[in-house]
């Protein structure tokens, strides 16, 4: 039997009740490839913010002129200290 018979056959409700959440936002197809490449593992899912701050710390660097502490601190409502860090790279 082939896999789109098979998951054709299985229920929503075969589905254990923790993962429903995720089938719906993925929709079936998705849900059962992760399940597919990850069965069995623990699955890590970044923060949306730890995204979010990787994009804007790439940011803060592409603007970065040398000496332009205050006006990034600023524009990126961080303070300087934390500006000085991510373009040290030091930020934890």
């Amino acid at each position: 039997m082939s896999d789109t018979n098979l998951y054709s056959q299985i229920l929503r409700e075969d589905i254990p009740e923790s993962y429903r959440d995720l089938l719906d936002t993925l929709g079936r197809e998705t849900f059962f490839k992760v399940v597919r490449a990850c069965s069995g593992q623990n699955l890590y899912i970044p923060k949306w913010e730890s995204l979010e701050r990787n994009a804007r710390d790439r940011d803060i660097r592409a603007h970065f002129n040398g000496g332009n502490y205050r006006a990034l601190a600023v524009q990126f409502r961080l303070s300087e200290r934390q500006i000085r860090k991510i373009i040290n790279g030091t930020r934890t």
